[in-house]
């Protein structure tokens, strides 16, 4: 780290921390080193308070005081509550007996086969006219010619 100048000539130096405090005055974050230091404004939006992350050493200030900026937040070991939640309903679920499923009862008649069975009944009718009417013909005709 130089004295009030930017690392530029080098990659810059990635470091683990905790934020400790957002306000007016900036955004401290303390380092696994126990060095507190300053976070740019710009990370005010996406950190808060007991966040973890990586930072990168942007400069350090004559008082030797470093500036940071946000790199990325460091996954947590702890539990948030959604997993606890969602342990908590896999270990219900686990040892739950699932419930017998009913079977659907079958509906006994579509609508196709309603029409196909009222088709059905109007040609059934409709030839036994024409029989009638055929065989009442047929009578007619036998009964002129005697």
């Amino acid at each position: 780290m130089s004295n009030g100048e930017p690392v530029v000539d080098r990659e810059k130096e990635t470091v683990r921390g905790e934020v400790i405090s957002v306000g007016d005055d900036g955004i401290r974050v303390r380092l696994d080193s126990d060095a507190v230091v300053l976070a740019s404004a710009d990370a005010s939006a996406i950190l808060s308070e007991g966040d973890r992350g990586l930072f990168a050493i942007e400069e350090v200030s004559a008082d030797g005081v470093a500036l940071v900026s946000w790199v990325s937040r460091e996954p947590s070991d702890e539990l948030t509550s959604f997993d606890e939640e969602f342990d908590e309903l896999q270990g219900a679920l686990r040892h739950r007996q699932p419930a017998p499923r009913r079977v659907a009862e079958a509906p006994t008649h579509t609508l196709d086969e309603e029409r196909i069975e009222a088709w059905a009944k109007r040609v059934t009718t409709a030839l036994t006219q024409l029989h009638k009417h055929r065989a009442k013909r047929l009578s007619d005709h036998t009964n002129e010619g005697t």
